[in-house]
């Protein structure tokens, strides 16, 4: 008998922007930076420095076995990740299982266990969370709600200015990156009717590719004045996002966004945008205009290879162009979800 899948993807961003972070204070009392467009993580003013506050969330049904990261750990990175853009590490994380009530008993040990190790190797710990049924599918949506500090103000973008215009905007890693892996390990069986197995190989990540956990780091020890990871939506959505935050406009360079052709060539086999697939393993930063070959070669030197991706411009427009062909792309926010071809019934 074939289950059910549960339906899972994230919400659109006009949804989010009009209807539920609206409606949210940016800064109410004991608040120094909340979440909204483009800040992922909140920060919290305490006796002692500052408390970080961010979410990761994954769904099982995406994660086929051959992928090289499971949900759970891409739920735990996608936290860990975007509580790196504020400056801390995690504390503490709480774990929110939402379950189809034939998601199999052995599954959730096994994804706890996972996260055990996960917390263990970050020195932090598992303090609580919740767990419930909902439906009759066999897949799970898993979120990770976690908490880290920081000791003082210069390590979390609120301590410095806003990005103003002039400033470089630098991208870390690649375009779709967990994405990709999951497409490329997910549809092995229809990829293989256009490529060889090698160059499937080529679009493939390992796990150690979706953290930008110490690139974040460095950025900022670098002197980075903001930095925003790249998740659900792709790049395209976390520039938009980036230009939100600092009420600028943007123009980005097309090659700037670095991106494998075997990637590309995957997308247009499945038909869609590889600058709109889930690109955990990329990072967004903003540095100071004339100290971005300074930055530069400070990264490089601690082994993060970093693009220049553009610049933040005093008009509002957020454009991509290319230089080495005709292409003029105006960012707006997508309703498109590329990860949507995931939730599919796994291959026999």
């Amino acid at each position: 008998m074939e289950h059910e899948h549960m339906f899972f993807r994230p919400a659109d961003g006009r949804l989010l922007q009009q209807s539920v972070l609206k409606h949210i204070k940016r800064r109410p009392y004991g608040v120094a930076e909340g979440a909204y467009f483009g800040n992922d993580a909140a920060v919290f003013k305490t006796a002692g420095g500052y408390e970080i506050q961010a979410s990761g969330a994954a769904m099982t049904a995406w994660f086929s076995d051959g992928a090289s990261v499971a949900a759970e750990e891409a739920a735990f990175v996608i936290a860990e990740n975007q509580l790196a853009t504020a400056g801390a590490e995690p504390k503490a994380v709480q774990v929110f299982l939402t379950m189809g009530r034939d998601f199999p008993e052995n599954r959730v040990r096994s994804l706890m266990q996972s996260l055990n190790r996960l917390s263990e190797e970050r020195g932090c710990h598992i303090v609580g969370g919740n767990t419930v049924y909902f439906g009759t599918g066999n897949d799970a949506l898993i979120q990770i709600f976690m908490t880290g500090e920081t000791p003082d103000t210069a390590a979390y973008p609120e301590a410095g200015r806003k990005a103003v215009p002039g400033d470089g905007i630098w991208f870390y890693g690649e375009t779709g990156c967990l994405g990709a892996e999951l497409l490329a390990a997910g549809r092995m069986k229809l990829l293989r009717e256009h490529f060889s197995d090698s160059y499937i190989e080529e679009m493939r990540y390992d796990a150690g590719a979706f953290s930008v956990r110490r690139a974040a780091v460095c950025a900022m020890e670098a002197g980075a004045v903001y930095l925003h990871d790249v998740s659900y939506g792709g790049v395209y959505t976390a520039l938009y996002q980036l230009a939100e935050a600092q009420g600028t406009g943007i123009a980005v360079r097309h090659e700037g966004l670095r991106i494998r052709q075997s990637v590309i060539e995957l997308c247009e086999v499945l038909g869609i945008n590889p600058y709109l697939l889930l690109g955990t393993g990329g990072l967004l930063m903003t540095v100071p205009g004339g100290r971005e070959d300074a930055w530069r070669i400070k990264m490089e030197e601690a082994g993060f290879p970093v693009y220049p991706a553009g610049r933040i411009t005093a008009e509002k427009a957020r454009v991509v162009r290319a230089e080495g062909f005709q292409m003029e792309r105006y960012l707006n926010l997508s309703d498109e979800e590329a990860m949507l071809n995931l939730v599919k019934p796994a291959e026999g």
